[in-house]
This record gives C-alpha cells, sequence and structure tokens, in this order.
C-alpha cells in the first residue's frame, strides 16, 4: 500500500514567453499593464519561480503563449486573454502532457 508521502508532487505548468513575442503579448494580456515592463524583468521572475518550483520537488513543463495563436484558443475555451486564460492555458497543456493527476 502507497501512501500520499510517497508520491511525487504533481507536475505543474508555467507559461513562457519568448522575447521576441513580449511586446505582442503585454498588448494583448487584458492584465498586460500589471506584468513586468521588459521581458528580461519578466525572465528573472519566471526563472525564480521555476526553481522554487523544482526545488519542491515539481516537474515543470513550460508552456510557451504564442501572441498569434493564443487569442483564438481562449475565445474558443470561454476565457479572456488575461490570468485567467494563462492558467487555463497551462492547465490543458500539463493535462494533455501528464494526464489527470489526482
Amino acid at each position: 500500500m502507497t501512501n500520499s508521502v510517497d508520491k511525487p508532487p504533481p507536475a505543474v505548468g508555467a507559461y513562457w514567453i519568448k522575447e521576441e513575442d513580449y511586446p505582442a503579448l503585454l498588448r494583448l494580456f487584458d492584465d498586460g499593464d500589471k506584468m513586468p515592463p521588459s521581458w528580461k524583468e519578466w525572465l528573472k521572475m519566471a526563472e525564480e519561480m521555476e526553481q522554487g518550483l523544482k526545488a519542491y520537488g515539481h516537474v515543470v513543463l513550460r508552456v510557451y503563449i504564442d501572441p498569434t495563436t493564443f487569442p483564438y484558443w481562449c475565445t474558443a475555451h470561454g476565457t479572456s486573454p488575461g490570468s485567467a486564460g494563462r492558467r487555463k492555458f497551462v492547465a490543458a497543456a500539463v493535462t494533455e502532457r501528464y494526464g489527470r493527476q489526482a
């Protein structure tokens, strides 16, 4: 019999942005004004978050957001292209890759 202590932490996702896409995504995101002003600042924050999750034993899946296709995905899934849309997009990618995790 296994118990929950024996299970590794679930895989998690983190949205990831390419430097060249950052300006377009800032304009697209409905919360873009709350994002770091530069890609380098965003990257520093994202890498620190990723390292923290890995330190706790999580597998971290980087989920890239494409400024061309992301708005269509959001519309198709009934969400906005902001933090709620990013969370839903990342969760869908993690589920697709790792299945439903208990």
